[in-house]
């Protein structure tokens, strides 16, 4: 292989590597969520194990739906750094259709003149 393959092989090799992470970072948040949601409204309550206490009650609820919202932002952030590459495109892409407007309004002012 050439130096300059090499190279290349090794990026792509590092950029499937992100992407495998974060499919499995989302896989993973999918579980263990339903796994504490199982656990959390049928098998605890069917288990007797919760308390009556009210504040041990809202305590509980809070931990439950705050893990899920601190993790998906987690995921999220997650997200925007492996598809880091997209958001130069996007400006890459923004660039070419500027260009593109101001060369058709150049090319209808010259129509008219």
């Amino acid at each position: 292989m050439e130096p300059n393959s090499y190279e290349k092989y090794e990026r792509a090799k590092n950029r499937v590597k992100e992407i495998r992470g974060f499919y499995s970072h989302i896989i993973i948040f999918f579980i263990i969520n339903t796994c504490i949601y199982v656990l959390r409204f049928y098998l605890l309550p069917k288990w007797g194990v919760i308390s009556d206490d009210e504040g041990f009650q809202n305590w509980l609820n809070w931990n439950t739906y705050l893990l899920p919202l601190f993790w998906a932002v987690g995921i999220a952030i997650h997200g925007i750094w492996t598809y880091r590459h997209k958001f130069v495109n996007i400006k890459k892409w923004e660039d070419r259709k500027i260009k593109e407007f101001m060369d058709e309004e150049d090319k209808e002012t010259r129509r008219w003149k």
